[in-house]
């Protein structure tokens, strides 16, 4: 039965590559699902209903399998750290940012997660240790994501949107913070976490939906029903599931690489499906991503 145990990582294997996949295109596509869900619902609405809908297919699939959530009151606490850190203050601050900037400039801010991640995984999870090595692969990755996304968001940085851009850091530090303390739990099956940090998630911006955004007074469409529900079972249930799989399994600095993957999808679904134009240096841009992601993740093979 798959636990989160710190201290301990394995080499990753297809199926974690696999699940790596999935969380990019899921979370990928949440910015679309979020733009169709804010047609019906306030920001605050929008979080609260995905992990709502999250914690209830994650609770199914957890009772079906016979898991039971934890009576002790030291893991609910942590389950509203877990929630606050990889939920509710990077969806916030991210949603908001995105308001202020591009989707590339975010995109290109996300991508810092990694080095976060990797630095503070050096100090607090054993077996990831900082080396050269890893650090020309982290910084490889970030110059592929740059390139990807165009010298002309390079250019707006500063100014009025400096808020916003440092919006999107913080969110970033957040999910590095989440993912290096969930490695350091202590031994707990990966499906009852996930479900059990939805729920409090859910729990806590409860009485901020009520009161900022009176979801009561809300007539929202179809479209932003369906949104909702995607967010809720594909990017975020099923999703958050994965998220402790992985790092669980393999480590933070593992999972960061997402950040990475994101843009690269992006860009690869709208030259492959929709015929957009594709520059020589995205292509260039796409193989240092690749090469870097390929240096980032070479390590002993831990027995």
């Amino acid at each position: 039965m798959s636990r989160v145990a710190a201290g301990f990582l394995q080499h990753p294997a297809p199926r974690h590559w696999l699940m790596l996949g999935y969380l990019s295109l899921f979370w990928g596509l949440a910015f679309y699902l979020i733009a169709v869900a804010l047609r019906g619902f306030p920001p605050f609405t929008v979080v609260w209903l995905r992990l709502v809908v999250g914690a209830v297919v994650l609770y199914a699939i957890m009772r079906w399998q016979g898991g039971r959530l934890p009576a002790e009151a030291g893991w609910w606490w942590r389950f509203v750290l877990l929630s606050l850190c990889g939920n509710l203050l990077p969806f916030s601050l991210i949603t908001w940012a995105e308001t202020r900037i591009s989707s590339g400039q975010a995109g290109l801010l996300m991508a810092l997660m990694p080095i976060s991640t990797v630095l503070l995984a050096h100090f607090f999870v054993a077996h990831e240790q900082l080396t050269r090595r890893r650090v020309l692969g982290i910084t490889m990755g970030f110059a592929g994501v740059a390139v990807l996304v165009g010298t002309e968001v390079l250019r707006e940085f500063g100014g009025a949107q400096l808020l916003a851009q440092l919006a999107v850091l913080l969110a970033t530090l957040s999910y590095a913070v989440n993912s290096v303390y969930t490695k350091r739990l202590p031994a707990i099956n990966t499906l009852v976490v996930s479900t059990g940090s939805l729920i409090a998630g859910s729990v806590v911006l409860l009485p901020l939906v009520l009161l900022v955004d009176k979801p009561w007074t809300l007539n929202p469409g179809a479209d932003a029903w369906l949104a909702a529900a995607a967010l809720g079972v594909f990017s975020t249930g099923i999703a958050t599931w994965m998220f402790f799989k992985v790092v669980s399994d393999c480590g933070p600095s593992f999972l960061s690489i997402i950040n990475y993957l994101i843009p690269a999808i992006a860009f690869a679904a709208g030259a492959v499906l929709l015929g957009e134009r594709a520059e020589a240096s995205q292509f260039i841009g796409l193989l240092v991503i690749f090469a870097g992601i390929a240096l980032s993740q070479t390590r002993k093979r831990l027995t």
